[in-house]
């Protein structure tokens, strides 16, 4: 393998690797937040949001606090994805 070959797959596997753990950490980074003081509503639960609660669902693959594993196995594959492309190899 030349070095533009290198160069290409240098660039495009992590950024493709990216969008696959972007995607993943956005379903990880769910946050349920109730407006009724103390009940959370699930609407997969088929209850009767008549009562005047109501439950907003967020998605957030940058909150570090639930995902940073995520993030973590992602740099580590790149860094070892990298170090093994370009590693000497004598």
């Amino acid at each position: 393998m030349n070095k533009k070959q290198r160069l290409v797959l240098a660039i495009f596997v992590p950024v493709i690797i990216f969008f696959l753990t972007l995607t993943i950490a956005y379903y990880m980074g769910v946050t349920l937040v109730s407006h009724s003081g103390s009940l959370i509503h699930f609407p997969w639960d088929g209850e009767d949001s008549s009562e005047g609660f109501y439950t907003t669902i967020t998605y957030n693959p940058f909150d570090w606090g639930r995902t940073w594993y995520i993030w973590v196995l992602y740099l580590t594959f790149c860094c070892i994805f990298e170090y093994k492309l370009f590693g000497n190899k004598k």
